[in-house]
């Protein structure tokens, strides 16, 4: 896991120590010895993990973990403040400039390397994020991307597993008093586990001694082991003041971790902090699954497109050479469309194009592929479907256009047909780049016989 660290301190010694630390454990480590260099070589060489110094001469470590968080850049890049004080105050005001952790001089080594390790693990996966989601926007897809409404009106919901009902109660009114979110309270590792299945909370505030002899850190470790609330985000209560137990709790998946008692505000901004970077995490999650989705979808109909369309037919003939059954592949293409857009616009040619597939899609069962495999043309496969089956629908769906008018958004009324051509795939005819030459020479031969018409290939006439 090794990676760059940026050590920005503007007394030298520190600078060393630090570095000799960090080197024994293979980080390559960059140095700053101000503000404004920090700056400059964090968009140079965009570090890993940032570990800034509070005092400086020219800007203190607020100003420059504020800057770095605001440019889009470097913002990504988890920041672990250095301090000799380390009030609450002073955390505080850290976290609210979007720092991620505190160490306090003389720097414990057990604390930064666990701190370390925790950033390094979550800034690799955000890197990955980030990576594919620049891929999918450079593939084409930034305008659907973009178009993607991945905010909600429901509000985040927070589960508490504190020591005992009072300190819940606490906590619960220090959260709702700066938070918006539901807040969910837990009495007993066992509850907090079941309810986790139903509720699917974003964040967790777990404690490490719990009601009913409940253990925080198996919890912790029980959370981020589950499918379902892997990603939530877990800020882990250090009860016993220890730091192998905050060390302990970041190996086991703890998001972070705050060490007891505490300033009821600290707890707040940790909280708020970790709920923005699952916020940001979801919306990287979910931009890449809809690049991935796009990337088999036509964007104008939402039907699959001819990528996915070839793939998944392998698995409908590999089902029917296994049982011996037919299937039905039909070709289908919108008679003169081409007149459509030339007459009406490319406006009108697209309302007609995904009017078709909501017939189409009405016409078919759940169980068929339906795909656009460019332009006005159309492939359907239905499974289990022989001679008898392909014929009637077919001519289902060949009616289903002709019968009623197509409204177009000008008012205007267009009638439009479509001419469909079919195969039949079966244990001895079972290629799919076969089967889709055989259906559109059947296609071929309904548009040279006047068009609106089902023709069937040869073979299987």
């Amino acid at each position: 896991m090794p990676g760059r660290i940026l050590v920005v301190d503007d007394v030298a010694t520190n600078r060393l120590i630090l570095k000799a630390k960090l080197s024994t454990a293979y980080y390559d480590v960059l140095e700053a010895d101000c503000g404004l260099k920090a700056l400059e070589m964090a968009q140079r060489e965009l570090p890993d993990i940032i570990l800034l110094d509070v005092m400086m001469p020219d800007l203190d470590g607020f100003e420059v973990c504020k800057r770095l968080k605001s440019d889009p850049e470097t913002s990504h890049i988890p920041v672990v403040m250095v301090t000799a004080m380390g009030s609450p105050q002073e955390r505080i005001q850290g976290l609210n400039a979007g720092a991620d952790d505190f160490l306090t001089k003389p720097i414990n080594d057990l604390a930064l390397f666990a701190r370390v390790r925790n950033l390094m693990r979550v800034k690799m996966m955000f890197d990955e994020l980030r990576m594919r989601d620049s891929t999918s926007r450079e593939m084409g897809l930034n305008d659907f991307l973009e178009s993607l409404d991945n905010s909600t009106d429901e509000p985040e919901t927070v589960m508490l597993s504190p020591p005992n009902l009072e300190v819940g109660r606490d906590w619960k009114t220090s959260i709702l008093e700066t938070l918006d979110v539901q807040v969910i309270g837990t009495g007993s590792e066992r509850e907090a586990l079941n309810l986790s299945s139903l509720e699917l909370p974003d964040a967790y505030v777990v404690n490490q001694e719990m009601m009913e002899n409940g253990d925080g850190l198996r919890l912790v470790s029980a959370l981020r082991s589950k499918p379902e609330t892997r990603q939530a985000a877990i800020l882990f209560v250090v009860s016993d003041g220890k730091v192998e137990t905050a060390a302990r709790g970041l190996d086991l998946g703890a998001s972070d971790y705050i060490m007891a008692p505490f300033d009821p505000n600290e707890l707040v901004v940790r909280l708020r902090s970790q709920l923005r970077r699952k916020k940001y995490s979801d919306r990287l999650r979910t931009n890449m699954r809809d690049g991935l989705k796009m990337a088999v979808i036509d964007p104008l109909t939402g039907l699959y497109n001819r990528r996915y369309a070839t793939q998944h037919m392998t698995k409908i003939v590999d089902r029917a050479l296994s049982s011996g059954g037919e299937f039905t592949v039909m070709m289908m293409d919108l008679d003169k469309f081409k007149l459509v857009n030339d007459n009406y616009g490319h406006d009108a040619g697209d309302f007609v194009l995904k009017e078709f597939t909501r017939r189409l899609q009405e016409n078919v069962r759940g169980v068929d592929l339906v795909a656009r495999m460019g332009g006005e043309e159309f492939l359907v496969v239905m499974p289990d479907a022989g001679r008898f089956v392909a014929e009637k629908a077919a001519e289902r769906l060949r009616d289903s256009v002709e019968r009623d008018l197509f409204h177009l958004p000008s008012g205007e009324e267009l009638k439009v047909t479509v001419s469909v051509g079919v195969a039949i795939g079966s244990a001895t005819n079972a290629q799919p780049d076969d089967l889709i030459k055989q259906a559109d020479q059947a296609l071929y031969k309904a548009k040279e016989k006047g068009r609106n018409l089902v023709s069937f290939f040869a073979s299987a006439a």
